[in-house]
């Protein structure tokens, strides 16, 4: 009897640490694919560059590109805060790297793993195998992974939503989870305000009417307002207007319709793109998942209705219900896997639970192909700047017939000097300086140029082309370069014109 019970005692334990080991290692694979996915030069949107590692790196070090949203006042202080401070870590670690840089994404990308976390949470509210599906598939998933490496305020938003979820869909709240619920729904709002409906569904679900666990939740959420204050305080705001400007210039001005409108159905078409065949298979398992977990299905529904209303459309809007979805698709799975192998034996069982690992990481693969492309766009002008910011005596820098939000900006050129933009002549109307009249001006006042191969013969003899890299422009594939003069710059009033924070401000953008 008692070698029996030695011997329970001894496989109890050996289960304890290989389940231990396990999340271990999704958890270790879950960091990789983070670290390198933010390595790649390139970024999934312009709002990346210039709405926060900008402003980080205007809060850090001084100097920045500011676009019209923070001349208007309406954004918060929160995502260039936090990352400001990691770039300047990362600057005080080592002043010539380019690890100020690398932080930023780097603190984004480890922030992700509170998804991985409640993933593998919600799951195991069921069993271990569905919670390591889970977490295996939202540690893999190429948009979960991909989204994580980039500092937006929606893959940020998502960070802190899912811990937050949980906390709430777990049957057991206490007063700390509660509290920490409501602290971290605060920061996801906070982050993407647009979520803000999505928010009020789960905590309305799932806290009903019990008075003491909403005070609970608005005292976390109260923590979150007070942090959010401090750093709109920090960038010279006044706590929280940016909220009330953003929905004036977005619901009174529209002018989130001048970047483009889609029809209501058009997110499905993003849907299919990026999920491709899978889109026609994953609505089972989500609704088998769906059953269990109905708070956490109709919050991605709501947020997707939401945003299926809203004029100006881009597929990072809806990653809280593509990112939602595909959990839940991964927990819908795990339960049709076990109900199908009850009778089966344990080697049986087994395999099959090895299979659906192996299908989750094969079909993240094949919908990635075509689609990672998509969060590493423009290259090329990326390329040149961090090419030009290596030369010595550079003393200035012309964007030639390029869009300006398709550079770095200073976060990547990271040197004081003036960056000029010269837009293609088509754009901005009357509202640009003629590029003709004033050009000879702007070559002398900066020594380096970044611009397509093609418009390289427009440029003075005395710019030599230092080096090229490709760039994918639509269907096309062009060369950027960058041109470059030994001389020194000579400063011109009319230069000024074409002075990046002055072409911004003069064509409102």
């Amino acid at each position: 009897m008692a070698n029996k019970d030695k011997s329970a005692a001894s496989f109890s334990l050996k289960s304890i640490q290989a389940s231990h080991l396990t999340v271990l290692l999704i958890t270790l694979l879950a960091l990789c694919l983070r670290m390198t996915a933010i390595f790649p030069i390139g970024y999934y949107h312009p709002d990346e560059i210039f709405q926060y590692l900008e402003q980080a790196h205007r809060l850090a070090f001084g100097y920045s590109v500011i676009p019209w949203e923070y001349r208007y006042g309406m954004r918060g202080g929160l995502v260039p805060v936090l990352l400001a401070a990691a770039m300047k870590m990362g600057d005080i670690m080592n002043t010539q790297s380019f690890l100020y840089w690398v932080l930023p994404h780097a603190i984004t990308a480890l922030l992700s793993l509170g998804v991985i976390w409640s993933a593998y949470k919600l799951g195991r509210l069921h069993s271990f195998f569905t919670g390591c599906l889970a977490m295996f598939v939202a540690a893999t998933w190429y948009e979960i992974v991909l989204f994580a490496a980039h500092p937006l305020s929606e893959s940020l938003s998502f960070a802190a939503f899912m811990p937050a979820a949980y906390y709430l869909i777990a049957e057991e709240k206490k007063k700390s989870s509660l509290i920490l619920s409501g602290f971290l729904m605060g920061l996801s709002a906070l982050l993407r305000f647009q979520y803000i409906p999505s928010i009020l569904f789960i905590t309305l679900f799932t806290l009903r009417i019990n008075v003491k666990q909403w005070g609970y939740f608005i005292l976390g959420g109260l923590g979150a307002i007070f942090i959010s204050s401090l750093s709109d305080i920090f960038i010279g705001e006044y706590p929280l207007l940016w909220l009330f400007k953003n929905i004036q210039q977005n619901l009174i001005f529209h002018r989130a319709e001048d970047y483009g409108t889609a029809p209501i159905y058009s997110y499905f078409f993003d849907i299919w793109t990026n999920w491709k065949w899978l889109s026609l298979i994953l609505p089972i398992p989500i609704l088998v998942a769906a059953y269990r977990y109905p708070a956490l299905f109709g919050t991605a529904l709501v947020n997707l209705i939401f945003h299926m209303l809203v004029s100006h459309k881009e597929y990072r809007f809806i990653f809280l219900s593509s990112g939602i979805f595909i959990i839940l698709a991964a927990i819908g799975s795990a339960l049709l896997i076990e109900k199908a192998t009850v009778n089966f034996t344990p080697l049986h069982k087994k395999l099959a639970q090895i299979a659906a690992f192996t299908t989750w990481g094969a079909c993240s693969f094949l919908c990635s192909t075509g689609n990672i492309s998509h969060w590493y766009q423009y290259r090329g002008v990326l390329q040149a700047e961090m090419k030009a910011r290596s030369l010595s005596n550079l003393c200035g820098l012309t964007l030639y017939q390029i869009d300006y939000w398709e550079s770095g900006g200073y976060s990547l050129l990271h040197r004081p000097i003036p960056i000029y933009s010269l837009l293609p002549s088509n754009m901005y109307s009357t509202r640009y300086p003629d590029p003709i009249a004033l050009s000879p001006s702007l070559f002398s006042a900066s020594n380096a140029i970044i611009s397509a191969s093609s418009s390289g013969k427009n440029l003075p003899k005395e710019y030599r082309q230092v080096s090229c890299y490709p760039q994918k422009n639509g269907e096309k594939t062009e060369d950027i370069c960058l041109f470059f003069r030994p001389s020194s710059c000579f400063k011109k009033e009319t230069a000024d014109n074409f002075e990046i924070n002055k072409v911004l401000k003069n064509i409102d953008q």
